[in-house]
C-alpha cells in the first residue's frame, strides 16, 4: 500500500507536469495536445527596450480587452515572475519594490488586479495572457488514474510489473484571438 501511494502520487505529478506543458505548448503530432502557443491566430507583444517586464504584461492585457476578451490571468516562467517581483523603483530613489504581493496566509498572486501562474512549462522570456475561460475549452473526457499490469510479455515469468499513468482530455482554443503571447526583451530585465 505505501508502495502503490508513492507510484501514484509520483506518476500523477509528473502527468500533471505534462498536461501543463501540452496545454501550453504542445505541438498536436503524435496524440499530443496541440498548446494555446501552438495555435494560430493567437495575437503576440514584444517587450520594447524601454519598458519594465511588469508594464509589458498590463499592454498585453491591453490587446485582449480590444479584442473584447478581458485577460482573466497571466502563464509566466518563475524566473520572469521572480524578476518582476523584484523590480525595484529607481526613478523616486527609495528602492521600493514596484510590484509587491500581498504576504496574507492563501492570497491569489497576482498582478494588475490578474491572478499569476508560475510554471516551467513555458519558456523563460515567454508569457500569456488572456481570456482563458472564454477563449479555450479543456474536455476532460477520463481523470488521471493508474494502473498496474504484469501480463505483458515476459513479465510474469521475470517478475516484473507495468505501471502506466494516464489521462484523456482534449484542448479546444474556440477563439484564438482573445490570448496574447508576450515576449520579454531581455532575461536580466
Amino acid at each position: 500500500a505505501q508502495l502503490q501511494g508513492i507510484i501514484d502520487n509520483e506518476l500523477l505529478y509528473g502527468l500533471s507536469l505534462e498536461e501543463d506543458r501540452q496545454l501550453l505548448d504542445g505541438s498536436g503530432e503524435d496524440d499530443e495536445l496541440l498548446g494555446i502557443l501552438q495555435t494560430d491566430g493567437t495575437q503576440t507583444y514584444d517587450q520594447t527596450d524601454s519598458e519594465l517586464k511588469v508594464e509589458a504584461l498590463r499592454r498585453a492585457a491591453t490587446k485582449a480587452i480590444i479584442a473584447n476578451y478581458p485577460a482573466t490571468g497571466y502563464v509566466l516562467h518563475p524566473y520572469d515572475w521572480e524578476d518582476i517581483e523584484l523590480t525595484r523603483a529607481t526613478d523616486s530613489g527609495d528602492g521600493q519594490f514596484i510590484v509587491v504581493s500581498n504576504v496574507a496566509i492563501g492570497a491569489e498572486t497576482q498582478v494588475w488586479r490578474q491572478p499569476v501562474v508560475e510554471t516551467p512549462a513555458i519558456a523563460q522570456g515567454t508569457f500569456l495572457t488572456g481570456a482563458f475561460g472564454l477563449g479555450a475549452q479543456v474536455y476532460d473526457r477520463q481523470q488521471a488514474n493508474v494502473r498496474v499490469a504484469e501480463q505483458h510479455s515476459d513479465f510474469f515469468v521475470r517478475n516484473a510489473v507495468a505501471v502506466l499513468a494516464e489521462q484523456r482530455i482534449a484542448l479546444a482554443v474556440k477563439r484564438p484571438e482573445s490570448f496574447v503571447i508576450g515576449t520579454f526583451a531581455d532575461a536580466s530585465d
